[in-house]
């Protein structure tokens, strides 16, 4: 072959693969902008970490599965959830044992583990020393929800070990969807979906909820949530207009 035509072919070869080299690169300059080290005892408290969803364990009994089904249902199947998260750390405490708990996100991190995320973007929000004081320390902090859904107190013991293990709340799910539409306000109350979601669930006899009934149980919620029984619950936003509590 011709010298100079050898070396055109070659020339246009380069070209073609110049984009290639240069879209990889920027990947790699992408995922190192939110690559963190892994989570552990290391990580100063406040810092970012990534951690294996399969390895957080819950600090509440149950969530909304009807909630999680929905939001997973609407989620843009994301490649790199280290950089979905990133945006918004799931909050851990490390225990004395050097187990994470995560402490919110419960519903966010149940969706990603249906969807099959592996790793995520964490934020060690404090870390713990001593084992006789652990979770007197958690209650005190508002870090764990000591209760099953039906509102019964229920020990550490008791939690689910893995995210995969979160139990079914629909009243959970109710309270939120309830919040949604404005039925009661968003506060910095801890824990105010979940006394919400006892409200509800004692005043409708705990009868089941299902994506059949759910439109029912909303406008049931709407003439609950007004009501004088619901006024020292946080976000409280009665009384009834007129009409709602009989319709």
């Amino acid at each position: 072959m011709h010298r100079s035509l050898k070396s055109a072919i070659c020339s246009r070869q380069q070209a073609a693969y110049l984009p290639i080299v240069v879209i990889t690169m920027a990947m790699a300059v992408i995922t190192s902008a939110y690559a963190e080290p892994s989570c552990d005892r290391s990580i100063p408290v406040n810092a970012k970490c990534e951690i294996a969803l399969s390895a957080l364990r819950p600090t509440q009994s149950a969530v909304g599965m009807i909630q999680v089904e929905e939001r997973a249902a609407r989620f843009k199947r994301e490649t790199n959830f280290i950089q979905y998260t990133s945006k918004r750390p799931i909050p851990v405490v490390q225990a004395p044992d050097g187990t994470f708990y995560l402490t919110d996100s419960h519903h966010l991190a149940s969706m990603l583990t249906r969807i099959g995320a592996n790793q995520v973007m964490a934020q060690v929000i404090g870390r713990f020393d001593n084992p006789a004081t652990f979770w007197q320390e958690m209650q005190t902090r508002r870090w764990v929800y000591l209760y099953d859904p039906k509102g019964n107190p229920i020990s550490p013991s008791a939690l689910p070990k893995r995210i995969a293990d979160l139990a079914d709340d629909p009243y959970r799910a109710l309270a939120s969807y309830a919040q949604d539409a404005g039925y009661f306000k968003r506060t910095d109350a801890y824990f105010m979906e979940f006394h919400w979601a006892r409200y509800f669930g004692s005043h409708m006899g705990w009868q089941p909820i299902n994506r059949m009934n759910l439109l029912a149980a909303i406008q049931a919620a709407e003439r609950l949530a007004c009501q004088p029984d619901a006024q020292n619950l946080p976000g409280y936003a009665g009384p009834c207009e007129s009409g709602i509590q009989d319709h």
